[in-house]
């Protein structure tokens, strides 16, 4: 009999690719409204026989329907109930039905996440209560249909503010099936109403901001400089987000769309969503003012004056060099492919680096291709700094030369190498040949609680663009948030 896999909050967040750029009241178009709750179905006469208590919920079945558990696949303590029940096939080997049943005594959290997840638009559902519900167990649930890894699925979903506790009950297969309106029948959630109120929404919560810092970094005064983003960018993606400058013009990826924004330096303040038809994560700019996007399973594309200028297929994450010229086409291995564009055409030839087991990032910068990921011998996450020929010039790594965290940015500086160490929060710093430098914290340079660093990218000044997602204090939302970085 096989089960469904429990999805963590963190993968379930990766998996939601949306994004709102606006801190206000502003928001969708409305969705369609209904006053009372939905009941399309006549009543199911209850379920009979078997009853299962937990701290939360109690449900009685009937055996005969077919119904079966197995004693891992239930939890229940004081904050969470959880089981899941399966109507096997035929064969036994799959299941023809899976529900699961779980109350989560939790913050909203999740609850807004599942909103966004599963089709509706927070703002529709708190303040214009545009969603009909339909009640189960006696709770009032948004119904919402769709799939899991291709199988048909319906959720009900419910919030019980009072409560403190997420409602999720999750129905993979057949479900159409009478059998599953007469599970749910015998089912009676049991909450307590304890007063609470949740936190504010993120058009209530306070934007984030902060103060101009500064770190030392060896003998270097490491500064950073807050740029606030208008509007704010709100995400419920912690790290596919990428950054590249042209000039005044700052152009962000943001859960695979692009948007451009003016920048003077001190700020950005949004300017156009630019259509794409697909979803981009890589973003590089070259020096004659074209942008580089590209993505697994995406054609490779430019991007200049308001226009896209060519598409290539073929390649999959790629790294262009600032000449625009040519690039690594790389996924996770270190078997890559250098590409050479020209007259429309793209010519490959292999390149591998035999340091890395297993690539995270790629960048390229003049003299340099940058490879950070896992190293062949298994001494951990490095950088490994190549020329663009694809021979080993460094390794860059922490005090003791050991690995790093997950590097998801470097560079070369006037003075040696910097890096963003995204799993660390810790920005980095290497001499001209390599020696470890020193870091510095996350909270001490930027103000931050605990940002996921995603990227950045390299100023005319020579200063650094570092984007990253921060929760706000008031835990209303998490935000993109930009600063420069400067002083070393």
């Amino acid at each position: 009999m096989k089960t469904k896999l429990k999805l963590s909050g963190l993968f379930l967040a990766a998996l939601m690719l949306f994004s709102l750029t606006a801190c206000g009241k502003d928001s969708p178009e409305p969705s369609s409204t209904s006053e009372g709750t939905e009941q399309t179905k006549p009543p199911v006469e209850a379920g009979s026989g078997t009853t299962i208590n937990t701290n939360l919920w109690d449900l009685t079945y009937d055996e005969a329907d077919g119904w079966v558990y197995e004693e891992e696949e239930l939890y229940d303590d004081e904050t969470y109930s959880d089981l899941i029940l399966v109507i096997p096939d035929e064969t036994g080997e799959s299941d023809l039905i899976n529900v699961e049943i779980s109350v989560s005594i939790e913050d909203p959290g999740d609850f807004r996440d599942y909103l966004i997840s599963y089709g509706f638009d927070e703002y529709e559902y708190a303040v214009n209560q545009a969603y009909e519900f339909t009640p189960v167990g006696g709770i009032d649930c948004l119904k919402a249909e769709g799939n899991y890894w291709g199988s048909p699925c319906l959720r009900y979903l419910s919030r019980v503010e009072g409560a403190s506790a997420t409602v999720l009950i999750e129905i993979i297969g057949e479900y159409e099936d009478e059998r599953v309106d007469k599970l749910l029948s015998g089912l009676t959630i049991n909450l307590e109403d304890t007063g609470n109120v949740d936190g504010p929404w993120y058009w209530e919560g306070e934007p984030f901001s902060a103060q101009p810092r500064s770190a030392m970094v060896g003998t270097y005064t490491v500064s950073s400089q807050w740029l606030p983003i208008t509007d704010c960018i709100i995400t419920k993606e912690t790290f596919n987000h990428a950054a590249a400058v042209i000039g005044d013009k700052a152009f962000l990826l943001v859960d695979g769309a692009l948007k451009r924004y003016d920048y003077d330096g001190t700020s950005l303040t949004f300017a156009e969503d630019i259509a794409l038809d697909g979803d981009y994560e890589a973003i590089f700019a070259d020096t004659a003012g074209t942008i580089w996007l590209s993505n697994f399973m995406e054609p490779l594309i430019s991007w200049k004056d308001g226009a896209q200028t060519a598409s290539y297929e073929g390649p999959s994450y790629v790294a262009m060099h600032p000449s625009g010229t040519w690039g690594v086409s790389w996924f996770s291995g270190p078997e890559c492919e250098k590409i050479t564009l020209s007259g429309g055409a793209v010519k490959t030839e292999p390149i591998v680096f035999k340091e890395v087991d297993l690539i995270s990032h790629l960048l390229i910068d003049e003299n340099h291709i940058y490879v950070t990921g896992s190293a062949a011998d298994e001494s951990g996450h490095k950088i490994f700094v190549y020329d663009t020929n694809g021979a080993l010039q460094l390794t860059l790594a922490d005090s003791d030369g050991s690995g790093m965290g997950s590097v998801t940015f470097v560079t070369e500086t006037a003075n040696g190498y910097l890096a963003l160490d995204g799993n660390m929060r810790e920005v980095v710093l290497w001499t001209k040949d390599g020696a470890y430098i020193g870091e510095a914290d996350d909270s001490d340079l930027f103000g931050t609680s605990y940002p996921w660093f995603c990227g950045g990218t390299k100023l005319a000044d020579g200063s650094i663009l570092a984007i990253m997602t921060e929760d706000r204090a008031d835990e209303s939302a998490m935000e993109l948030v930009a600063f420069k970085l400067s002083g070393f």
